[in-house]
C-alpha cells in the first residue's frame, strides 16, 4: 500500500468523487461470468493457504501460451513481477527504459538500488520505436525495458524490430524485459511468435497479465515467460511464498477458458477506439493512432482538471518521462460512456 504518497497511476476512484473512470485501461466488457463464478467458489476455501507453486494455473498458461510450464512465473499482478525482475538483476550497470512508458520500470529499478537511463521516443516520429533503436550500445546496460503496445501511447513495436532488439541485447549480454500486458486487447494478439522468441533468446522475459484483458485488476494476477529457468528462480526468491492467492489462481484458470469472449470484446473496443479518435480529432485534439483499449491525446487546455469538475477521470500524462502538460490518456469504455466523454469534451473545449 502507499503511505504519504499520491498514486502515480490511473484508477484512483477512492480519494475523490469519480462518476466515470477513463483513467484505468480495463476491458469495458467487465469481468466475464466464469471468472466471477470461480471467485465465488474459491472464497469458500479461503481458510487454506494457496498453492505456492501455482501448479494448475501454470499448466493452464503453458497450454495457452504453447510453452513449457518451466518457462512461467506467476505473480501478484504484473507490477510485482516488474519489481522481482529488477531485484533479480545484479544492478552493476544502469537499465535502459524506452519512454514515455509505465513508470514502474524506473521505480522498481530504483527500489532495487539500480540506475535508469531513458531512450526517449520522439514526437516527430509519432512516439514510435524506429529502426535506430537496435543500433544502441546495449552492452552498457543491465536490462532494457520495452512495452508493446506501449503505455501510454498505445502503439506496438513492429515484430521484426522486436526480434532484432532481442538479438542485439542478447549479443550484448543485456536482458530484454518486454511488457505485452495490453497485447491481447489489440486486433493482433498473435503479432509476435512468443514461443519461438523465448526459445531463441534466453535473455528475453515477456510480461503478461489478466488484469486488463479480463477486468481482474482487483484480483492482481500476472505472469512472466522466460526460457532462462535460473533467472526465473532468482526472481521467485525475491517474492513471498504465497504471493498469488487461491482466488486469483482459480480466477486465472477460468479466464483462460474465455478466449472467445475476449476476442469478441476486442472487436467492440476497436470500433469504439476508432470512433473516439475521430471525435477527438474533430475537437482539435492531437490523437495518437492507438492499437489497444486507450488513446493518448494532447490539448492546449488542462483537460483532466476540466473533466474532473464533471466527475470524469482521465489519466493526466504530464508525469510520464518525455511528455509535458496537456497530454492525457483516455480508456475506451462502453458506447454510452464514450458518448458522454465526447460530449463533455466538446463542452469544455469549444
Amino acid at each position: 500500500m502507499l503511505l504519504k504518497k499520491k498514486s502515480p497511476h490511473g484508477g484512483d476512484v477512492y480519494s475523490r468523487p469519480v462518476r466515470l473512470d477513463f483513467s484505468a485501461n480495463i476491458n469495458p466488457a467487465g469481468t466475464p461470468e466464469p471468472v466471477l463464478c470461480a471467485v465465488r467458489n474459491a472464497a469458500a476455501d479461503c481458510a487454506a493457504y494457496p498453492d505456492p507453486y501455482c501448479a494448475a494455473l501454470r499448466a493452464g498458461i503453458a497450454e495457452a501460451e504453447d510453452v513449457p510450464a518451466d518457462f512461467i512465473l506467476c505473480g501478484s499482478g504484473a507490477a510485482e513481477l516488474i519489481y522481482s525482475f529488477a531485484y533479480a538483476l545484479p544492478q552493476k550497470k544502469p537499465s535502459l527504459v524506452v519512454s514515455p512508458t509505465f513508470s514502474e520500470y524506473a521505480q522498481a529499478t530504483a527500489a532495487a538500488g539500480g540506475r535508469v537511463e531513458f531512450y526517449r521516443l520522439r514526437r516527430e516520429d509519432g512516439f514510435r520505436l524506429t529502426e535506430d533503436f537496435p543500433k544502441t550500445d546495449f552492452s552498457r546496460y543491465e536490462a532494457v525495458f520495452l512495452c508493446s503496445p506501449n503505455n501510454p501511447t498505445g502503439l506496438t513495436v513492429d515484430a521484426p524490430l522486436l526480434e532484432e532488439t532481442a538479438r542485439r541485447t542478447a549479443e550484448a549480454g543485456a536482458r530484454l524485459f518486454c511488457d505485452l500486458t495490453f497485447l491481447d486487447l489489440t486486433e493482433e494478439p498473435g503479432k509476435y511468435p512468443i514461443p519461438a522468441l523465448l526459445g531463441a533468446y534466453r535473455n528475453l522475459l515477456v510480461l503478461r497479465a489478466f488484469t486488463k484483458s479480463y477486468a481482474m485488476a482487483g484480483l492482481r494476477l500476472g505472469y512472466a515467460l522466460s526460457s532462462d529457468a535460473d533467472f526465473l528462480e532468482t526472481m521467485s526468491e525475491k517474492t513471498p511464498c504465497w504471493n498469488v492467492s487461491s482466488v486469483a489462481q482459480r480466477a486465472g484458470l477460468a479466464a483462460l477458458g474465455c478466449r472467445a469472449w475476449l476476442a469478441d470484446s476486442v472487436k467492440r473496443i476497436a470500433a469504439e477506439r476508432q470512433r473516439m479518435a475521430e471525435a477527438f480529432s474533430s475537437l482539435g485534439l492531437t490523437v495518437l493512432p492507438g492499437e489497444a483499449n486507450f488513446l493518448l491525446a494532447y490539448a492546449e487546455k488542462d483537460v483532466p482538471t476540466l473533466l474532473a469538475k464533471h466527475g470524469i477521470a482521465v489519466r493526466d500524462c504530464s508525469n510520464f518521462d518525455g511528455l509535458k502538460k496537456g497530454w492525457f490518456r483516455a480508456a475506451v469504455r462502453t458506447e454510452a460512456e464514450n458518448d458522454e466523454l465526447i460530449e463533455t469534451l466538446r463542452e469544455v473545449l469549444l
